[in-house]
This record gives C-alpha cells, structure tokens and sequence, in this order.
C-alpha cells in the first residue's frame, strides 16, 4: 500500500470517527465471507458499519482522540463497527448473530466518550432496548402516586359503602351479597 493510499485509509477512519457516537470492537476469526456478508447487512440495517481495520493505520486515525483507549482491546484479527446512531440496538444484532456463530465474539468497545471491555459489552448488548428501560423508569415513578391515589379514594368509597349497608340495614332489606 502507498504512503497516498495510507493517508486516504486513515483520513476515512477519521471521517468514521467524526459521525460515531460508538466503536464496537469484535473479533471474526473463523467466519466464512457468507457469515461476514449476512452480519454486515444485519448491522448496516440497525444503523452500524463494519470495516476490518489494519491495526496500525486505525491506531493514527485515533491518535490524540478519546477513541485511543480502545487500542488496549485490539489483539488479533479486529473489525470494527462504527455506530452512528442508536449503539445498543447495533450490539443487539451482533449479539444475536453471535449467538449462532460462536467465532464472532466483543473484544471492546468506546460509546460516547466511554472505552468498555468485552465482558462489559457484552452485559450492554443484553439490556432490554432504551423503550423497555424508559418504561420500566416511568412505571416506578408511578407506582407510588397510583398506590397513594388508591389509598385517597378507598377511605371515601369505604364510607359510602358503609352508609348504604347501614340504609339497607335500617329499610329492612337484606344486602346483595348476603
């Protein structure tokens, strides 16, 4: 490779690097072109873009930038998916086709301003989707204005309850549930 083709290498990493708001860093060894092509697709959908990277033309491209910290996790044949938009959801798909392919595996990763291990990516690739934790958050919230709103409107509903038991008893007629 050229001292030419080497600067265009590292100057599209770095244009890669401008729109990523994640790096995930995965081995493939041992996946067929088939299998590369297939998850490449799945990924480009959910947003993502895998490239196989030479180790040192990525390492000058994030020369000087937080991105550097992930350079620990390189070791071995390494692809690396830049993620422009939602990370987690590109980590679901890779997650999901590692589940079948068993060579594909996280080595690392850096998600806006953060390096992660593998094992840590790995946990992040099995939180439930942003919606779900976002729903789970409201409903906590929630949870205690509903029980306190139940609370409130049992006392009044109670003392109604009570008064036309009290009716029933004093007209003589025998309650419903009796």
């Amino acid at each position: 490779m050229r001292k030419s083709e080497k600067q265009e290498v590292v100057a599209n990493f770095q244009n890669a690097l401008e729109s990523a708001s994640g790096l995930i860093l995965s081995g493939y060894r041992g996946l067929t072109v088939k299998d590369m092509m297939e998850l490449r697709r799945a990924i480009t959908a959910a947003g993502g873009e895998m490239r196989v990277v030479k180790k040192t033309l990525f390492f000058r491209a994030v020369e000087g930038r937080s991105e550097a910290a992930v350079q620990e996790y390189m070791d071995g044949p390494v692809a690396v998916t830049f993620v422009s938009g939602d990370t987690v959801a590109v980590m679901k798909v890779m997650d999901t086709f590692a589940k079948a392919h068993d060579e594909l595996e996280f080595k690392g990763g850096w998600i806006e301003g953060d390096a992660f291990d593998a094992k840590q990516m790995t946990a992040i690739a099995k939180l439930p989707p942003r919606e779900e934790l976002l729903a789970i958050f409201m409903a906590s919230l929630q949870s205690p204005l509903v029980k306190l709103v139940g609370v409130l409107q049992a006392v009044p509903r109670d003392l109604v309850l009570t008064l036309q038991a009290l009716a029933e008893k004093q007209s003589g007629e025998v309650p419903v549930g009796a």
